[in-house]
């Protein structure tokens, strides 16, 4: 199945959204939301990185020599110091500012960080309400969320009619609703 929003598009789409509109998105992206949050995440990485050796090569070729700034040099340590405060910044939301330092595209690159942490946040606080349903309950999440099964399917499997287990899953749906619409509200405020 095709998917009907691009990565960049969610992030937008997220970043705009009441806390409504950001349940929404999760529910109808629950199965690829986390690998979608994954490629906007390495891609950001990549672009930081990618600045951060630009910067330093040209600065390199200005001075024409390798300039040592401490007595201790580690470029190999600084580089997995660099990739781990990257890191913390995209599962915290504070970004160390030096990491960024003399980058044209600082602003974009904070403003995708802390989106990128809060849509974590929001979908790891989904994922836990999910997961704390049992029973039958339990298995209409999983075969229609997970799974990606329609009404119908899950119906005939359990063979019942379609309406039912449409009912049930939007009674499911409106209790997952009201726990999470306290903190999506508030992530929404931080924006």
């Amino acid at each position: 199945m095709a998917l009907k929003i691009r990565d960049t598009d969610l992030l937008n789409s997220y970043k705009k959204a009441s806390p409504e509109k950001r349940l929404s998105l999760m529910f109808e992206y629950y199965r690829e939301f986390p690998g979608m949050l994954n490629r906007i995440e390495s891609e950001t990485k990549y672009f930081i990185q990618s600045e951060q050796l630009r910067i330093r090569s040209k600065r390199r070729a200005e001075l024409d020599i390798r300039v040592q700034t401490s007595n201790i040099s580690n470029p190999t340590a600084d580089e997995a110091m660099n990739n781990a405060t990257i890191d913390e910044a995209f599962n915290t939301g504070e970004i160390d500012m030096a990491i960024l330092k003399d980058m044209q595209g600082a602003a974009e690159y904070v403003e995708t960080i802390m989106m990128v942490s809060i849509m974590k946040m929001d979908y790891q606080l989904l994922n836990d309400i999910i997961s704390g349903y049992i029973d039958e309950d339990s298995v209409i999440i999983q075969k229609h969320l997970v799974e990606g099964k329609s009404y119908n399917a899950i119906a005939t499997e359990k063979e019942c009619s379609s309406d039912k287990i449409k009912r049930r899953f939007t009674r499911i749906r409106e209790e997952i609703s009201e726990e999470m619409m306290r903190c999506i509200q508030m992530n929404c405020s931080r924006r």
